[in-house]
C-alpha cells in the first residue's frame, strides 16, 4: 500500500467524495474525474481501494468506478487493475430505493452487479469485537439477521407488554406485523370502522374522491379505516385525551373489554400505569377530505 492510500485510511473519505459519484447513481452516471486532472493522477497512485458497508452501495455505483478507474489507469482490466476491498453483511441495509418494492432493493444490490464475477469472496471466521461475555448475544444477532429465531421475543409474558415494541421502518410492515400478533391473540376480533367523507360543494369533487378511496387513506396521527381488535391487545393511543390522568399520545393500554362505543382498558405506561379507564369512541369520529 502507498503511502498516498494509508492517508485516506487515517483520514476517512466518503465513496461519493473520494470517486466524485453524482446523486443519485443512476445506470447512466459516471465519475466526474478526468485522467489528466490532479484528483485523476491522486487516484492512480493508490494501490487499494476500502469499500465498508459494501450491502449498501448500489450496483451502479461499483460499476461507474470500474469505469473510473479503467480511464485514469488507461487498462481494461477489472477497475483498471487495482485491487478493491469491500467490507459488509448482506444482512444489514441494502441500498435505498425511494419507494421500491423489496425486489427492487435486491435487483439494485452488489450481488447483482456485472463487476460480481471478478469478486472473490473471503468469509470472517472470528468477531475480533466481541468481548467474551458478549459472546451469547453475537450469536444471537447473527441468528436475528439469518431468520432463524424462532421467536424474537421468545416467551414473553402479558405484564411485560409495556417493556417491548417491534420497530418497523414503513407502515406497510406496521400493519402486517399487527395483523399477525392480532392473529395469535385467542378470542374474537371485534371491528370498528371510521366514517369518511368529502367536505365540499363542487359535485364534480365529490365524483373524483369516493368513500373508497378515503377509506384507503392514513393520514399520520390517524388509525386505518377498519381497527380490527381483541381482548388482551395492546393499544396505543394517538391524540392527548387527559393529560392529568396521563392518558396522552403514546400512552400504551391493555384492551380488557370491547364495546360499541368505548373501550375498557388498563395503562401499561406511565403515572396512571395499571389504572382501569374507559376511552369513548366519538360517534362522529371521521375523517373530513378538505379540497
Amino acid at each position: 500500500m502507498t503511502g498516498i492510500a494509508a492517508t485516506i485510511l487515517k483520514n476517512g473519505c466518503t465513496m461519493h467524495g473520494l470517486y466524485k459519484l453524482p446523486v443519485p447513481v443512476l445506470e447512466t452516471s459516471t465519475c466526474n474525474v478526468t485522467p489528466n486532472s490532479i484528483h485523476g493522477k491522486f487516484l492512480k497512485q493508490i494501490s487499494l481501494y476500502l469499500l465498508d458497508e459494501a450491502s449498501m452501495i448500489p450496483k451502479y455505483a461499483l460499476s461507474s468506478i470500474n469505469k473510473l478507474l479503467q480511464d485514469i489507469c488507461n487498462n481494461n482490466f477489472p477497475f483498471g487493475g487495482k485491487v478493491i476491498l469491500m467490507g459488509g453483511d448482506f444482512r444489514q441495509i441494502l441500498p435505498v430505493v425511494k419507494r421500491g418494492r423489496p425486489a427492487e432493493v435486491i435487483e439494485l444490490c452488489l450481488k447483482y452487479s456485472e463487476q460480481r464475477q471478478y469478486v472473490q469472496r473471503f468469509s470472517l471466521t472470528v468477531n475480533m469485537r466481541v468481548q467474551r461475555e458478549e459472546e451469547e448475544f453475537s450469536k444471537w444477532l447473527l441468528k436475528l439477521g439469518s431468520g432463524t429465531l424462532p421467536k424474537i421475543f421468545g416467551g414473553a409474558e402479558e405484564a411485560d407488554y409495556a417493556k417491548r415494541a417491534i420497530l418497523t421502518p414503513t407502515n406497510v410492515d406496521l400493519l402486517a406485523i399487527n395483523k399477525e400478533v392480532l392473529h395469535r391473540l385467542p378470542g374474537d376480533v371485534k371491528t370498528y370502522l371510521s366514517s369518511d367523507s368529502i367536505e365540499t360543494d363542487d359535485l364534480n369533487e365529490i365524483n373524483n374522491f369516493p368513500v373508497e378511496f378515503l377509506n384507503s387513506l392514513t393520514p399520520s396521527g390517524m388509525s386505518v379505516h377498519c381497527l380490527k381488535l381483541k381482548i388482551g391487545a395492546v393499544i396505543m393511543l394517538l391524540r392527548n385525551l387527559d393529560l392529568k390522568g396521563g392518558l396522552c399520545n403514546g400512552t400504551r393500554l391493555t384492551a380488557r373489554a370491547l364495546h360499541n362505543n368505548y373501550i375498557d382498558g388498563e395503562v401499561l405506561t406511565g403515572v396512571s400505569a395499571d389504572n382501569r379507564v374507559f376511552v369513548q369512541l366519538a360517534p362522529s369520529c371521521k375523517f373530513t377530505f378538505y379540497t
